[in-house]
Protein backbone atom coordinates (compact mmCIF):
# COMPACT_ATOMS: atom_id res chain seq x y z
CA UNK A 1 0.00 0.00 0.00
CA UNK A 2 1.69 3.30 -1.41
CA UNK A 3 1.30 5.83 1.41
CA UNK A 4 -0.52 9.54 1.47
CA UNK A 5 2.24 12.07 0.24
CA UNK A 6 2.19 15.63 -0.13
CA UNK A 7 5.11 17.44 -2.25
CA UNK A 8 5.92 20.77 -1.00
CA UNK A 9 6.94 23.42 -3.63
CA UNK A 10 8.52 26.19 -2.06
CA UNK A 11 8.50 29.54 -3.93
CA UNK A 12 9.78 33.13 -4.06
CA UNK A 13 9.47 35.00 -6.91
CA UNK A 14 9.75 31.86 -9.56
CA UNK A 15 7.11 32.10 -11.70
CA UNK A 16 9.30 31.26 -14.75
CA UNK A 17 10.23 27.86 -13.15
CA UNK A 18 7.19 26.98 -11.87
CA UNK A 19 5.59 25.88 -15.05
CA UNK A 20 8.19 23.11 -15.55
CA UNK A 21 8.38 21.98 -11.95
CA UNK A 22 4.68 21.84 -11.78
CA UNK A 23 4.43 19.50 -15.24
CA UNK A 24 6.74 17.20 -13.90
CA UNK A 25 5.23 16.63 -10.54
CA UNK A 26 1.79 15.93 -12.54
CA UNK A 27 3.30 13.80 -14.44
CA UNK A 28 4.52 11.39 -12.03
CA UNK A 29 4.36 7.18 -11.61
CA UNK A 30 2.44 8.06 -8.36
CA UNK A 31 -1.40 7.43 -7.90
CA UNK A 32 -3.32 10.93 -8.12
CA UNK A 33 -5.33 10.36 -5.20
CA UNK A 34 -2.67 9.66 -3.10
CA UNK A 35 -1.10 12.48 -4.13
CA UNK A 36 -0.73 15.94 -3.22
CA UNK A 37 0.89 18.95 -4.60
CA UNK A 38 1.20 22.27 -2.82
CA UNK A 39 2.73 25.02 -3.79
CA UNK A 40 4.26 27.68 -0.72
CA UNK A 41 4.52 31.08 -1.84
CA UNK A 42 7.03 33.02 0.47
CA UNK A 43 5.63 36.50 -0.09
CA UNK A 44 6.20 36.79 -4.13
CA UNK A 45 5.90 40.27 -5.82
CA UNK A 46 6.04 38.46 -9.60
CA UNK A 47 2.34 36.89 -10.08
CA UNK A 48 3.85 33.55 -8.90
CA UNK A 49 0.56 33.41 -6.94
CA UNK A 50 -1.96 34.21 -9.67
CA UNK A 51 0.06 31.74 -12.16
CA UNK A 52 -0.53 28.64 -10.39
CA UNK A 53 -3.96 29.43 -9.46
CA UNK A 54 -4.98 30.03 -13.37
CA UNK A 55 -2.86 27.32 -14.69
CA UNK A 56 -2.66 24.53 -12.03
CA UNK A 57 -6.48 24.74 -10.45
CA UNK A 58 -5.46 21.25 -8.93
CA UNK A 59 -2.33 22.11 -7.10
CA UNK A 60 -3.37 23.61 -3.72
CA UNK A 61 -1.78 27.18 -2.40
CA UNK A 62 -0.77 28.01 0.72
CA UNK A 63 0.36 31.56 0.88
CA UNK A 64 2.68 33.42 2.54
CA UNK A 65 2.17 37.30 3.82
CA UNK A 66 6.23 37.78 3.49
CA UNK A 67 9.83 35.45 2.13
CA UNK A 68 9.82 33.59 5.43
CA UNK A 69 13.12 31.95 4.03
CA UNK A 70 13.51 28.02 2.91
CA UNK A 71 13.17 26.94 6.36
CA UNK A 72 10.10 28.60 7.88
CA UNK A 73 8.58 28.32 4.78
CA UNK A 74 8.66 24.40 4.31
CA UNK A 75 7.72 24.21 7.91
CA UNK A 76 4.41 25.73 7.34
CA UNK A 77 3.77 23.74 4.13
CA UNK A 78 4.71 20.90 6.81
CA UNK A 79 2.21 21.58 9.43
CA UNK A 80 -0.53 22.40 6.26
CA UNK A 81 0.26 19.01 4.60
CA UNK A 82 -2.69 16.22 4.37
CA UNK A 83 -0.02 13.29 3.58
CA UNK A 84 1.82 10.57 5.75
CA UNK A 85 5.28 11.51 3.92
CA UNK A 86 6.69 14.58 3.28
CA UNK A 87 8.47 15.86 -0.43
CA UNK A 88 10.33 18.89 -0.26
CA UNK A 89 11.35 20.18 -4.12
CA UNK A 90 13.02 23.56 -5.04
CA UNK A 91 10.71 25.34 -7.57
CA UNK A 92 13.87 25.07 -9.98
CA UNK A 93 13.40 21.87 -10.83
CA UNK A 94 11.74 18.75 -12.44
CA UNK A 95 11.93 15.24 -11.65
CA UNK A 96 11.92 12.00 -13.65
CA UNK A 97 8.30 10.26 -13.48
CA UNK A 98 9.92 7.59 -10.84
CA UNK A 99 11.28 10.58 -8.35
CA UNK A 100 8.80 10.05 -6.49
CA UNK A 101 8.19 6.21 -6.17
CA UNK A 102 11.84 5.41 -5.83
CA UNK A 103 12.17 7.27 -2.44
CA UNK A 104 8.92 6.35 -1.31
CA UNK A 105 10.29 2.81 -2.00
CA UNK A 106 13.11 3.46 -0.47
CA UNK A 107 11.63 4.43 2.66
CA UNK A 108 9.87 1.47 2.83
CA UNK A 109 12.64 -0.86 3.31
CA UNK A 110 12.71 -0.43 7.40
CA UNK A 111 11.00 1.36 10.38
CA UNK A 112 14.21 3.82 11.28
CA UNK A 113 14.64 5.14 7.75
CA UNK A 114 12.56 8.82 8.37
CA UNK A 115 14.19 10.44 5.31
CA UNK A 116 15.51 9.89 1.91
CA UNK A 117 17.40 12.22 -0.62
CA UNK A 118 17.09 12.26 -4.06
CA UNK A 119 20.55 11.91 -7.12
CA UNK A 120 20.27 15.95 -8.52
CA UNK A 121 21.87 16.56 -11.96
CA UNK A 122 22.16 19.97 -13.70
CA UNK A 123 19.19 20.62 -16.12
CA UNK A 124 20.47 18.97 -19.05
CA UNK A 125 21.31 15.95 -17.07
CA UNK A 126 25.18 15.80 -17.85
CA UNK A 127 26.02 16.99 -14.66
CA UNK A 128 26.03 15.99 -11.28
CA UNK A 129 24.47 18.58 -8.62
CA UNK A 130 23.97 16.64 -5.57
CA UNK A 131 24.81 12.34 -5.22
CA UNK A 132 25.32 12.67 -1.45
CA UNK A 133 27.12 15.64 0.49
CA UNK A 134 30.26 15.59 3.18
CA UNK A 135 30.46 17.49 5.86
CA UNK A 136 33.44 19.21 7.74
CA UNK A 137 34.48 19.23 11.18
CA UNK A 138 33.00 22.06 11.61
CA UNK A 139 30.15 22.31 10.16
CA UNK A 140 30.49 23.07 6.25
CA UNK A 141 28.73 21.50 4.21
CA UNK A 142 30.00 20.20 0.45
CA UNK A 143 28.33 18.06 -2.54
CA UNK A 144 31.38 16.41 -4.21
CA UNK A 145 30.19 15.33 -7.35
CA UNK A 146 32.76 12.30 -7.27
CA UNK A 147 31.33 11.36 -4.04
CA UNK A 148 28.98 8.45 -5.19
CA UNK A 149 28.62 6.48 -8.45
CA UNK A 150 25.54 6.75 -10.04
CA UNK A 151 25.29 3.01 -10.34
CA UNK A 152 25.86 2.70 -6.78
CA UNK A 153 22.12 1.54 -4.89
CA UNK A 154 20.85 3.01 -1.86
CA UNK A 155 22.72 3.93 0.77
CA UNK A 156 23.39 5.44 3.81
CA UNK A 157 23.99 9.18 4.20
CA UNK A 158 24.48 12.12 6.43
CA UNK A 159 21.93 14.21 4.86
CA UNK A 160 19.64 14.77 2.31
CA UNK A 161 19.35 17.52 0.06
CA UNK A 162 16.47 19.92 1.19
CA UNK A 163 15.86 20.44 -2.35
CA UNK A 164 14.37 17.24 -3.31
CA UNK A 165 13.98 14.52 -0.37
CA UNK A 166 11.12 12.63 1.48
CA UNK A 167 10.77 12.15 5.02
CA UNK A 168 8.25 10.95 7.15
CA UNK A 169 5.94 13.94 8.07
CA UNK A 170 5.60 12.01 12.21
CA UNK A 171 9.16 12.57 12.96
CA UNK A 172 10.11 15.78 10.78
CA UNK A 173 7.63 17.54 13.24
CA UNK A 174 8.60 15.72 16.71
CA UNK A 175 12.09 16.28 15.68
CA UNK A 176 11.56 20.00 15.17
CA UNK A 177 11.33 20.13 11.24
CA UNK A 178 13.97 23.01 9.33
CA UNK A 179 15.37 24.74 11.91
CA UNK A 180 13.76 27.86 11.04
CA UNK A 181 16.66 30.38 12.52
CA UNK A 182 18.84 29.45 9.96
CA UNK A 183 16.35 30.50 7.40
CA UNK A 184 18.28 29.15 4.56
CA UNK A 185 21.15 27.02 3.80
CA UNK A 186 22.23 24.27 6.35
CA UNK A 187 18.58 23.28 7.90
CA UNK A 188 18.95 19.87 5.62
CA UNK A 189 22.23 19.19 7.05
CA UNK A 190 20.60 19.59 11.22
CA UNK A 191 17.83 17.92 9.98
CA UNK A 192 19.66 14.48 8.78
CA UNK A 193 22.57 14.81 11.45
CA UNK A 194 19.67 15.53 14.12
CA UNK A 195 17.82 12.42 12.45
CA UNK A 196 20.77 10.23 12.90
CA UNK A 197 21.40 11.74 16.29
CA UNK A 198 17.42 10.51 17.67
CA UNK A 199 17.98 7.20 16.10
CA UNK A 200 16.83 7.43 13.05
CA UNK A 201 18.67 6.77 9.30
CA UNK A 202 19.08 8.83 6.26
CA UNK A 203 19.10 7.58 2.72
CA UNK A 204 20.19 7.73 -0.39
CA UNK A 205 18.12 6.83 -3.48
CA UNK A 206 20.45 7.15 -6.56
CA UNK A 207 17.34 6.02 -9.25
CA UNK A 208 15.19 8.69 -7.74
CA UNK A 209 16.67 11.82 -10.19
CA UNK A 210 15.57 15.83 -10.15
CA UNK A 211 16.96 18.00 -12.82
CA UNK A 212 18.17 21.37 -11.12
CA UNK A 213 18.66 24.96 -13.31
CA UNK A 214 21.07 25.56 -10.16
CA UNK A 215 20.74 28.81 -7.64
CA UNK A 216 17.94 30.45 -9.37
CA UNK A 217 16.43 31.53 -5.85
CA UNK A 218 19.89 32.24 -3.77
CA UNK A 219 21.88 34.21 -6.39
CA UNK A 220 19.59 36.99 -6.08
CA UNK A 221 20.76 38.11 -2.80
CA UNK A 222 24.17 39.45 -2.27
CA UNK A 223 27.52 37.45 -1.40
CA UNK A 224 27.65 38.82 1.87
CA UNK A 225 23.96 37.34 2.63
CA UNK A 226 24.76 34.07 1.87
CA UNK A 227 27.85 33.77 3.36
CA UNK A 228 26.31 34.79 6.80
CA UNK A 229 23.71 32.56 6.79
CA UNK A 230 26.84 29.92 5.96
CA UNK A 231 28.59 31.51 8.46
CA UNK A 232 26.29 31.15 10.87
CA UNK A 233 24.57 28.13 10.21
CA UNK A 234 27.50 25.91 10.31
CA UNK A 235 28.21 27.25 13.42
CA UNK A 236 24.52 26.29 14.87
CA UNK A 237 24.93 22.81 13.57
CA UNK A 238 27.86 21.80 15.54
CA UNK A 239 26.58 23.67 18.72
CA UNK A 240 23.34 21.55 18.53
CA UNK A 241 24.52 18.10 16.97
CA UNK A 242 27.87 17.10 18.52
CA UNK A 243 28.49 15.62 22.09
CA UNK A 244 29.73 17.03 24.83
CA UNK A 245 33.18 15.44 24.34
CA UNK A 246 33.59 16.42 20.45
CA UNK A 247 32.02 19.51 21.08
CA UNK A 248 34.56 20.81 24.18
CA UNK A 249 37.24 19.88 21.21
CA UNK A 250 36.07 21.43 18.26
CA UNK A 251 34.20 24.62 19.24
CA UNK A 252 37.29 27.03 20.05
CA UNK A 253 38.68 25.43 16.49
CA UNK A 254 35.90 26.80 14.66
CA UNK A 255 35.47 30.09 16.09
CA UNK A 256 39.51 30.47 15.47
CA UNK A 257 38.85 29.52 11.74
CA UNK A 258 35.79 31.84 11.22
CA UNK A 259 38.03 34.86 12.42
CA UNK A 260 40.98 33.65 9.93
CA UNK A 261 38.14 33.02 7.24
CA UNK A 262 37.11 37.11 8.24
CA UNK A 263 40.90 38.42 7.87
CA UNK A 264 41.34 36.49 4.74
CA UNK A 265 38.41 37.76 3.22
CA UNK A 266 39.10 41.76 3.75
CA UNK A 267 42.27 41.57 2.34
CA UNK A 268 44.12 43.61 5.35
CA UNK A 269 47.45 44.05 5.64
CA UNK A 270 47.88 43.14 9.38
CA UNK A 271 51.17 44.59 9.58
CA UNK A 272 49.27 48.31 9.12
CA UNK A 273 48.14 46.56 13.01
CA UNK A 274 51.00 45.75 14.73
CA UNK A 275 53.49 48.13 16.33
CA UNK A 276 55.85 47.00 14.91
CA UNK A 277 55.18 48.12 11.29
CA UNK A 278 56.17 45.99 9.20
CA UNK A 279 55.72 47.33 5.52
CA UNK A 280 53.64 44.27 3.48
CA UNK A 281 55.79 42.09 1.65
CA UNK A 282 55.76 41.10 -2.37
CA UNK A 283 55.10 37.41 -1.29
CA UNK A 284 51.94 38.88 1.25
CA UNK A 285 50.82 40.66 -2.35
CA UNK A 286 51.42 37.50 -4.11
CA UNK A 287 49.10 35.37 -1.42
CA UNK A 288 46.55 37.83 -1.40
CA UNK A 289 46.45 37.80 -5.21
CA UNK A 290 46.33 34.02 -5.16
CA UNK A 291 43.42 34.38 -2.38
CA UNK A 292 41.33 36.70 -4.93
CA UNK A 293 41.74 34.81 -7.94
CA UNK A 294 40.44 31.56 -5.81
CA UNK A 295 37.41 33.13 -4.43
CA UNK A 296 35.99 34.18 -7.91
CA UNK A 297 36.90 30.73 -9.31
CA UNK A 298 34.92 29.21 -6.90
CA UNK A 299 31.97 32.49 -7.78
CA UNK A 300 32.51 31.11 -11.56
CA UNK A 301 32.09 27.49 -10.41
CA UNK A 302 29.33 28.41 -7.89
CA UNK A 303 27.08 31.07 -9.68
CA UNK A 304 28.20 32.32 -13.11
CA UNK A 305 29.88 34.82 -15.28
CA UNK A 306 27.27 37.23 -14.26
CA UNK A 307 28.21 37.07 -10.76
CA UNK A 308 31.66 37.22 -11.43
CA UNK A 309 31.77 39.91 -13.31
CA UNK A 310 29.81 42.16 -10.76
CA UNK A 311 32.02 41.22 -8.05
CA UNK A 312 35.12 42.41 -10.08
CA UNK A 313 33.53 45.38 -10.23
CA UNK A 314 32.69 46.19 -6.92
CA UNK A 315 36.16 44.77 -6.16
CA UNK A 316 37.18 47.37 -8.66
CA UNK A 317 35.23 50.28 -7.41
CA UNK A 318 36.94 49.75 -3.67
CA UNK A 319 39.94 49.81 -4.56
CA UNK A 320 39.93 53.27 -6.19
CA UNK A 321 37.82 54.43 -2.79
CA UNK A 322 39.97 52.82 -0.63
CA UNK A 323 42.66 54.72 -2.02
CA UNK A 324 41.03 57.94 -2.13
CA UNK A 325 39.58 57.73 1.57
CA UNK A 326 42.89 56.29 3.02
CA UNK A 327 44.91 59.51 1.46
CA UNK A 328 42.00 61.24 3.77
CA UNK A 329 41.87 59.80 6.59
CA UNK A 330 44.79 57.36 7.96
CA UNK A 331 42.29 55.48 10.19
CA UNK A 332 39.77 54.11 7.95
CA UNK A 333 40.07 50.79 6.39
CA UNK A 334 38.06 49.67 3.37
CA UNK A 335 36.96 45.90 3.39
CA UNK A 336 34.48 43.78 1.00
CA UNK A 337 31.36 43.62 2.72
CA UNK A 338 31.72 39.40 2.88
CA UNK A 339 34.52 39.98 4.47
CA UNK A 340 32.15 40.87 7.79
CA UNK A 341 30.33 38.02 7.24
CA UNK A 342 31.96 35.90 9.68
CA UNK A 343 32.09 38.56 12.20
CA UNK A 344 28.65 38.70 12.37
CA UNK A 345 27.68 34.95 12.66
CA UNK A 346 30.24 34.97 15.16
CA UNK A 347 27.91 37.88 16.98
CA UNK A 348 24.83 36.67 15.95
CA UNK A 349 25.33 33.27 17.36
CA UNK A 350 26.28 35.15 20.47
CA UNK A 351 22.52 36.88 20.44
CA UNK A 352 21.44 33.58 19.76
CA UNK A 353 23.20 31.41 22.19
CA UNK A 354 20.72 30.81 24.93
CA UNK A 355 18.03 29.50 22.25
CA UNK A 356 20.36 27.45 20.66
CA UNK A 357 21.54 25.85 23.97
CA UNK A 358 18.13 24.92 24.92
CA UNK A 359 17.38 23.33 21.34
CA UNK A 360 21.25 21.49 22.07
CA UNK A 361 19.66 20.40 25.63
CA UNK A 362 16.42 18.89 23.95
CA UNK A 363 18.37 16.79 21.15
CA UNK A 364 21.11 15.60 24.10
CA UNK A 365 18.43 14.33 26.30
CA UNK A 366 16.92 12.12 23.24
CA UNK A 367 20.20 11.22 22.17
CA UNK A 368 19.78 7.83 20.72
CA UNK A 369 23.66 7.15 19.07
CA UNK A 370 26.85 7.99 19.72
CA UNK A 371 29.05 10.55 17.99
CA UNK A 372 31.35 7.18 17.24
CA UNK A 373 28.71 6.07 14.80
CA UNK A 374 27.83 9.03 13.62
CA UNK A 375 30.81 10.81 12.36
CA UNK A 376 32.03 8.12 10.31
CA UNK A 377 29.30 9.44 7.64
CA UNK A 378 31.16 13.09 7.54
CA UNK A 379 32.67 11.50 4.59
CA UNK A 380 35.52 13.94 4.75
CA UNK A 381 35.29 16.11 7.74
CA UNK A 382 39.00 17.70 7.45
CA UNK A 383 37.99 19.56 3.50
CA UNK A 384 39.36 23.14 4.02
CA UNK A 385 36.59 25.88 3.44
CA UNK A 386 38.38 28.21 1.43
CA UNK A 387 40.81 25.82 -0.04
CA UNK A 388 43.88 27.93 0.82
CA UNK A 389 47.23 26.64 1.32
CA UNK A 390 47.62 28.85 4.50
CA UNK A 391 44.56 28.20 5.60
CA UNK A 392 44.72 24.62 5.54
CA UNK A 393 47.96 24.52 6.99
CA UNK A 394 46.84 26.37 9.96
CA UNK A 395 43.61 23.75 10.28
CA UNK A 396 45.79 21.09 10.26
CA UNK A 397 48.02 22.91 13.26
CA UNK A 398 44.57 23.13 15.60
CA UNK A 399 43.11 19.60 14.81
CA UNK A 400 46.61 18.83 15.79
CA UNK A 401 46.87 20.50 19.14
CA UNK A 402 42.97 19.77 19.97
CA UNK A 403 43.02 16.11 18.90
CA UNK A 404 40.25 16.26 16.60
CA UNK A 405 41.58 13.82 14.31
CA UNK A 406 41.07 11.47 17.55
CA UNK A 407 37.60 11.63 16.45
CA UNK A 408 37.22 10.07 13.45
CA UNK A 409 38.14 7.32 11.31
CA UNK A 410 42.02 7.02 10.59
CA UNK A 411 40.95 7.30 6.50
CA UNK A 412 38.65 10.22 7.58
CA UNK A 413 35.60 8.06 6.36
Amino acid sequence: MLPDVTVIVLNFNGKDYLGDCLDSLLALDYPSDRLEIMVVDNGSVDRSVSFVRQAYPTVRLLELPENRGFAAGNNAGAQAARGAYLAFLNNDMRVDPRWLIEMVEAMQTADDVACVGARILTWDGNGIDFVGGTLNFYGMGFQPEDMVKASEGVHQVLFACGGAMLVRRDIFLESGGFDESFFAYFEDVDLGWRLWVLGYRVLFAPRAVAYHRGHATGKKFEGERRALLYERNALAVILKNYGDEALTRILPVALLLTARRAVMASGLDKSQFRMETQPRSDKSLRLAEGQMRRELEMLMREYGLWVVTKEIVRRILRFFYANFVYQVRRDVAIVPRASMSPLVALDDIADMMPAIWAQREAIQAQRRRSDAEILPLFGNPFQPHPPDPAYLALQQRLVEIFHIDGLFPADGR
